[in-house]
């Protein structure tokens, strides 16, 4: 079985990021269940296609989006809203302290990736951005 994860990275892919929404740097990585790591690519997303834009107007997602048809996130903070819709879209994200995106793999792979509860995150998270679109609600939080 073949696997595709999917982590929110710096540009150059050696740092976990801390928020997937608006990332849009993405380090795809190819897992086969036999062979292990099968390679891995930096990604850059236009902004239009980030997380958030693409979950609050979802008929914007692009057919083959890297993150979208990814199985797993990985990533240093998520909405539980974000991750709801995501495992509608069949990627299961998860909330991880690694800081190395290889290093997080690894552990995935190995099982012993230890993630973050969401709703503890979600209570430390600071969620400061405008939209320009009026007030709604995003991931639980009014803007």
């Amino acid at each position: 079985m073949k696997a595709k994860i999917a982590v929110t990275t710096n540009k150059n892919g050696d740092k976990l990021a801390e928020h997937a929404g608006h990332g849009v740097y993405f380090k795809i990585y190819e897992v086969d269940q036999e062979a292990g790591l099968t390679g891995s690519k930096v990604i850059k997303i236009d902004k239009e296609h980030t997380l958030h834009n693409l979950l609050h107007n979802p008929q914007t997602n692009p057919a083959e989006h890297e993150v979208l048809t990814s199985q797993i996130l990985l990533t240093g903070g998520i909405g539980m809203g974000a991750i709801s819709k995501l495992a509608q879209m069949g990627v299961r994200a998860y909330i991880v302290e690694e800081k190395n995106p290889d290093e997080a793999v690894q552990k995935l792979i190995e099982g012993n990736l230890r993630a973050v509860d969401p709703n503890a995150y979600q209570h430390t998270h600071h969620h400061d951005h405008e939209h320009g679109d009026g007030e709604h609600n995003c991931n639980g939080h009014h803007h």
